[in-house]
């Protein structure tokens, strides 16, 4: 498959935006270079790790990959015994770490491509540790690199703090104002010195080290800092060569492990090139297409994917019924698109990447393909379009087989009609006896007839709206186009007479042709729209079905608690019938025991008329259930049934089972059987407020602009979204605040450092916004 294909069907633009996802020099340039492969088991693989990046990419982003640099160069020096400077061995140190966290990031159980992929990093702690301990992020050597580096940075550094105590002293000194041009202390050539006027330049002791371009003023550095001046210097010479032994130590740690590092750099760029690949599938909502080496291709609602919202789904097929497509239609109407958005998915799909079509639509391999498109007209070589074409048509009949699929873009174009239309019946019957997979697109009356005749060979054609005057880009196979043309001209006011006797011209067969073409196109718009209108009501019946046997269910269950819950109150309340029954029964027994001292008669009435009541409330609805005397507690909000009143429990039941209660202004002793458990006006008031936090939670946005407020209210704002973002659980949130003078982004992330919520912050990505979005991650 040559670069020619690839720049035709658009596929090198695919791979810029790929490579305009990746986050390092690495995986931008295996986007830029990678050729789409014919291995089945190849492509399957590189499919299986883009769905897993997909799958870590809605956790967390490869953030640690960001600003790392290809190390050949340094490799390569190091290997030499080349010297690696502090920025170059940050770099090496930066890929140590960029490594560590790759393995980190991918959860070996969940992610088992990716975790296979990177088994060959190789991990160096005491390297990364030397490298880290030496080398500041700003890509310096640090001061503890070695002890003897440090102690000489402190000699240097109490020296000149003498140096200036002393200088600052002397032009402080009334004396020697007069004899200054300023009163500062500078440096000329690593010393320090003072700027003295020109006439004075004998009145001060020292060694002259510059003077300024007007002469005016000389620079001197006093006698009294020679000595710590040189003592600086000496001590700047020791430093050098410590850097040096340091640097030199650091380099040869490189350089052995150099291999190693070498092939980490291969592994993590093909690492960043996937979860490009995983990006680019989000941005263009792109799904996993089914892969097959039977040459059978299905796409169901395929769009370009360099065409953005305005692309119109397409479904086409080849392989499984036919192995040709004759596309026909109108100029402008989408043949072209059609014919290349099939070639640029099946490239996609060859290159390990998910396309913008409906999930589990079919895609071949093919291990050739061949294209003929576009205005070939070559004037070097002195060829009209149609002699460019043919000798590319040539060139493909020539290497075409069984395994190739062939795309012609307006077969039969550039020549006679009537000699166009019987090249192009050839070449398509070579392509078919080569069993190839072809698409074509073209004008000529005589390929529509020629796939109608043959097996294996079908119509397709591209819709045109001749009221609108416009195309709507919408393919249907089986159905063989019209260019439309004496309705559009009609419509453009064309008069009348001269669009009927130009139809009078065409011949009569392909009259006939034209009205068969356009009955049939009637019957299946009548078809199509009976089939959507039988679809939307099936649609609305099935949902009608579902809610009427969810509210079904519901009303089973809400029978089912009801039932349920009279059963237990019923039982609660005969037991208590029951055993108030037994105790009144056994009073009564008690008195007609003492023969002695037999009961009045009024007591033995009251005993049976306390029975009788028993009896009689038995027969009605019992009272609302009692709380037992372990549910009430001191506290307690109740409602006493007595005198249909609520109010709080003071203290617990006594000995008598009384219970003292505040309802309102009274204080009341009252049994506790007169009484029930209800929520207090806290609880419902809480309840309420636990629904509103539910709410709120349910609607949080995951971003918020702050952009146009002042530094104070943005914080104010942040501060309050923070504590709605963490009460609804969010793991992370892009706060909006522009990029401008960097000011307001700059009180953004001071406040973010020490927020309560906040575990981490960074940069946005270039599709989330780049430096004009911080995105905080939360705990």
């Amino acid at each position: 498959m040559d670069n020619d294909t690839l720049i035709k069907l658009e596929f090198d633009k695919i791979q810029k935006q790929v490579s305009g996802l990746s986050c390092f020099e690495g995986g931008r340039n295996i986007a830029l270079t990678r050729k789409p492969s014919s291995d089945e088991q190849e492509i399957t693989r590189w499919l299986d790790e883009v769905e897993e990046a997909m799958e870590a990419l809605r956790y967390g982003e490869t953030g640690f990959l960001s600003g790392l640099e290809l190390l050949d160069n340094y490799l390569d020096k190091a290997r030499v015994d080349g010297l690696l400077y502090p920025p170059e061995l940050y770099n090496v140190g930066r890929s140590l770490y960029a490594a560590r966290m790759a393995v980190k990031y991918v959860a070996k159980e969940k992610y088992s491509r990716l975790s296979r992929l990177l088994e060959g990093l190789q991990q160096n702690p005491d390297l990364a540790k030397n490298l880290r301990k030496a080398i500041s992020e700003e890509g310096e050597l640090r001061d503890n690199a070695s002890p003897a580096l440090k102690n000489i940075r402190r000699q240097i550094n109490s020296s000149r703090s003498r140096i200036r105590e002393y200088l600052q002293e002397f032009i402080r000194s009334g004396n020697n104002q007069k004899l200054l041009q300023d009163a500062i202390v500078t440096e000329r050539g690593g010393r320090y010195v003072v700027p003295v006027k020109q006439e004075y330049r004998y009145e001060v002791r020292g060694v002259i080290h510059d003077e300024s371009a007007s002469g005016a003023t000389v620079f001197i550095e006093p006698l009294a800092v020679v000595e710590n001046n040189n003592r600086i210097r000496s001590l700047q010479i020791e430093e050098k060569r410590e850097m040096d032994r340091i640097l030199r130590e650091l380099t040869r740690g490189v350089a052995d492990f150099s291999d190693e590092l070498e092939g980490n750099m291969r592994i993590l760029s093909e690492f960043d090139y996937i979860f490009a690949r995983a990006r680019m599938a989000y941005k263009i909502n792109a799904f996993r297409p089914q892969i097959n080496s039977q040459g059978i291709i299905e796409i169901n609602h395929g769009r370009h994917p360099l065409l953005g919202e305005k692309a119109v789904p397409i479904h086409i097929e080849l392989g499984k019924a036919f192995d040709i497509l004759v596309i026909t239609g109108p100029n402008t109407g989408g043949k072209t698109v059609a014919l290349k958005t099939l070639g640029l998915l099946t490239l996609m799909a060859m290159s390990g990447m998910f396309i913008p079509a409906q999930e589990n639509s079919l895609v071949a391999i093919f291990p050739s393909i061949f294209v003929d498109v576009g205005d070939e007209q070559s004037i070097e070589q002195s060829l009209s379009t149609f002699s460019s074409h043919m000798k590319n048509i040539i060139n493909i009949l020539e290497r075409v087989d069984e395994h190739s699929l062939v795309l012609l873009d307006e077969l039969g174009a550039g020549t006679d009609p009537v000699e166009g239309a019987a090249l192009a019946q050839v070449i398509m019957e070579e392509l078919k006896n080569k069993k190839a997979r072809a698409v074509v697109t073209t004008h000529q009356s005589e390929l529509k007839k020629y796939a109608y005749q043959n097996e294996r060979v079908e119509n397709a054609s591209v819709e045109f709206d001749p009221v609108n005057l416009r195309p709507t880009y919408e393919l249907t196979i089986g159905m063989p186009g019209q260019s439309n043309a004496f309705q559009i001209a009609a419509r453009l006011g064309f008069k009348d007479t001269l669009v009927q006797k130009a139809q009078e011209l065409v011949p009569h067969s392909e009259m006939e042709l034209g009205n068969m073409i356009r009955q049939l196109k009637e019957s299946r718009q009548h078809y199509e729209d009976s089939l959507r209108e039988i679809e939307t009501l099936q649609a609305e019946l099935s949902e009608q079905k579902q809610i009427l046997e969810m509210e079904r269910l519901r009303y089973q269950e809400e029978q089912e608690e009801i039932l349920t819950q009279a059963r237990q109150e019923s039982r609660e309340y005969l037991r208590q019938i029951k055993n108030e029954a037994e105790e009144a029964i056994q009073e009564l027994k008690e008195l007609l025991k003492d023969k002695d001292n037999p009961p009045k008669w009024h007591e033995i009435e009251n005993k049976r008329q306390k029975i009788k009541k028993l009896e009689r409330k038995t027969r009605i609805n019992p009272e609302p259930e009692s709380v037992s005397q372990d549910d009430i507690r001191s506290g307690d909000y109740v409602h006493v049934k007595s005198i249909n009143q609520k109010g709080y429990v003071l203290e617990g039941p006594n000995n008598q089972g009384e219970l003292l209660i505040q309802a309102g202004i009274l204080k009341l002793n009252v049994k506790q059987s007169q009484v029930s458990k209800t929520q207090s006006p806290e609880e419902q008031k809480t309840k309420w407020r636990h629904q509103t936090y539910l709410e709120k939670a349910q609607n949080i946005s995951p971003e918020i602009d702050v952009r146009g407020l002042m530094s104070e209210d943005a914080l104010l704002t942040i501060d309050r979204y923070l504590e709605d973002a963490n009460l609804a659980g969010l793991d992370s949130v892009r706060i909006i605040h522009g990029k401008g003078t960097g000011a307001l982004r700059k009180a953004v992330r001071n406040y973010l450092k020490d927020h309560r919520y906040v575990v981490d912050f960074r940069d946005g990505l270039r599709e989330e916004g780049g430096h004009g979005v911080t995105v905080a991650q939360l705990k």
